[in-house]
């Protein structure tokens, strides 16, 4: 089973809202799963220029990942629902 395939198993439990003016980062887990994991898809994309990238907005994940913002914004709810990706506020 690759990254996709279980993260796609978790349901939403929470509704999560993304920040314009927030970045976004690997949690610890969120790293430990980037490391051990060698799937494909958007989940995964997300979670290996994460791993690679650090702190990024949405636009940067969707430039370097080359997936629409629109699917980055509904990976990056579900990661961020499964704990393995963080927001960062930035300042203003």
């Amino acid at each position: 089973m690759g990254l996709a395939d279980f993260v796609d198993k978790f349901q939403v439990r929470r509704r999560v809202k993304l920040g314009t003016r927030c970045t976004y980062a690997l949690t610890p887990l969120g790293k430990t799963k980037a490391e051990e994991f060698a799937a494909t898809g958007p989940a995964w994309d997300v979670l290996a220029y994460l791993d690679e990238n650090h702190q990024s907005t949405i636009a940067d994940i969707s430039e370097g990942t080359r997936h629409k913002e629109d699917r980055v914004k509904e990976v990056l709810k579900r990661l961020i629902s499964s704990g393995y990706v963080k927001r960062v506020v930035t300042e203003v």
